[in-house]
């Protein structure tokens, strides 16, 4: 019972954090769209502004602070509907699959700001924090909330092998 205390609570927390990262991509999309870059630092390597006009800054044609709107606003959706159907083995699979997604596509988009572009904005880091935080939330959060369906699912047998 515990367990399911504390899975809940790690799911709460991690809608806060998904609401942090939905502002975030909601200001890096007023950003976009307007034209406006209003950035915390703006030197030396720190430049949102030609990070964010980049090439690099679209996926398939979408800007990709729309991309992280739809994500952090699936997640939110996903992690609210956990806490609502307890049981859903549904949502005890996808739901760390679209974080890992997250955080996959948060290391690419990082990694090319680093080795690439050469030059780092501070809203997209936090993004990428976020998508950290996020994974390793719903991580924790899954296995105290279903720690009896771990068993089941692959996908969990495959992170927890050695």
């Amino acid at each position: 019972m515990e367990n399911i205390k504390q899975g809940r609570r790690l799911l709460q927390v991690s809608i806060v954090v998904s609401l942090i990262g939905f502002l975030d991509a909601l200001y890096l999309f007023y950003m976009e769209i307007t034209g406006n870059f209003q950035c915390l630092i703006n030197k030396g390597v720190f430049q949102c502004e030609t990070v964010n006009s980049s090439p690099y800054a679209k996926f398939l044609g979408v800007h990709v602070s729309l991309w992280g709107l739809i994500f952090y606003f699936l997640v939110i959706v996903l992690l609210f509907s956990s806490l609502i159907f307890e049981n859903d083995y549904f949502l005890s699979f996808f739901l760390p699959i679209a974080a890992l997604c997250g955080l996959g596509f948060s290391i690419y988009l990082t990694i090319v700001e680093i080795f690439i572009i050469k030059l780092v904005c501070e809203f997209c880091l936090l993004s990428a924090i976020v998508s950290v935080s996020l994974f390793v939330l719903i991580l924790f959060a899954k296995k105290k909330k279903h720690s009896s369906l771990f068993t089941k699912l692959d996908f969990w047998n495959f992170l927890e092998k050695k």
